[in-house]
């Protein structure tokens, strides 16, 4: 027995159990539970600061009453729910502050294409990537209702359009201190640069633009996803990169996209094999074996 701290904190979903398989707790831990309410609006709005940014007022607001209303209705009881298939998934608590770090970080332009729409909406809520087509169609007519515009597929790209968020193209990447690296976005349509600093390995980063001939076909869309990544980085936002359901239909090598993100930045890339039953402290610990037979967790 391992006595617990005196200021562990349990938390637990108010949710139906899949798909959250969830854990068992000891009767000691289940007769010291305070039960607290957290409304998912209020802690949305909560999670926001104070807007610094005033030309993408108009998107961001037409979009944050999108966002609300959607979680009001996914919070309302029907009878309906346990069959209807095309009831929107509601958006995680840090949509909102999300869309308000990206939209102040990279100022959007005046319209957003059906695709560039369909990227940002599954940028600040990844689930969508697993909502149905019904689903997506009735988000594309909220949001033509919201003047933003028809959802496009965020898989699909014109040739004369870029990948990145926005419409954002990375332009240069120079190293400006030990651990960290300053990085120059070109605005779409000619508008001013972005240039930000972000963390950066201790490693020799990789000249880009890149020059000479390379181990990999430098497309458009490439560029554009290695955008995405970079943009990301620099919101502090974690990457997950899903392949195409059809390996047929792939035109960027998800390997490759990764192992330039980090050559680029100057970081170390290591290969953790996972698997269907993978939970998420198996991705930073791993197990251990003591002299006695006793297992225990140690950090990677």
């Amino acid at each position: 027995m391992i006595p617990a701290h005196k200021d562990f904190r349990v938390i637990g979903i108010v949710a139906p159990v899949p798909p959250y398989t969830g854990y068992p707790l000891d009767p000691p831990f289940r007769s010291r539970f305070q039960g607290r309410f957290i409304d998912p609006i209020s802690a949305q709005l909560s999670l926001l600061s104070a807007p610094t940014s005033h030309a993408s007022t108009t998107l961001y607001d037409r979009l944050r009453d999108l966002v609300l209303s959607i979680q009001i209705a996914s919070e309302s009881q029907s009878a309906l729910e346990p069959i209807s298939k095309t009831s929107l998934p509601p958006f995680p608590q840090t949509a909102l502050a999300k869309l308000q770090n990206l939209v102040n970080t990279f100022p959007p332009p005046e319209a957003l294409s059906p695709t560039q729409l369909g990227r940002l909406l599954l940028a600040i809520h990844p689930g969508l990537i697993h909502a149905p087509f019904q689903a997506w169609a009735i988000l594309s007519r909220q949001t033509e209702a919201a003047g933003l515009g028809e959802v496009g597929s965020p898989s699909t790209t014109s040739s004369d359009e870029s990948c990145g968020i926005f419409g954002y193209q990375i332009a240069e990447i120079r190293r400006c201190g030990k651990h960290a690296a300053q990085v120059v976005f070109n605005s779409p349509k000619g508008g001013h640069p972005v240039m930000l600093t972000v963390p950066a390995g201790p490693k020799e980063l990789r000249h880009f633009p890149f020059v000479g001939t390379t181990e990999f076909n430098v497309t458009p869309r490439f560029l554009g996803l290695l955008t995405c990544f970079l943009q990301a980085h620099a919101l502090g936002w974690d990457i997950s990169v899903i392949p195409p359901a059809l390996p047929a239909t792939a035109s960027t090598s998800t390997t490759t996209l990764i192992k330039v993100f980090g050559h680029v930045l100057g970081y170390e890339t290591d290969v953790v094999h996972m698997y269907k039953e993978l939970g998420g402290r198996e991705l930073i610990m791993r197990r251990k074996v003591g002299d006695g037979g006793a297992t225990s967790w140690e950090p990677r």
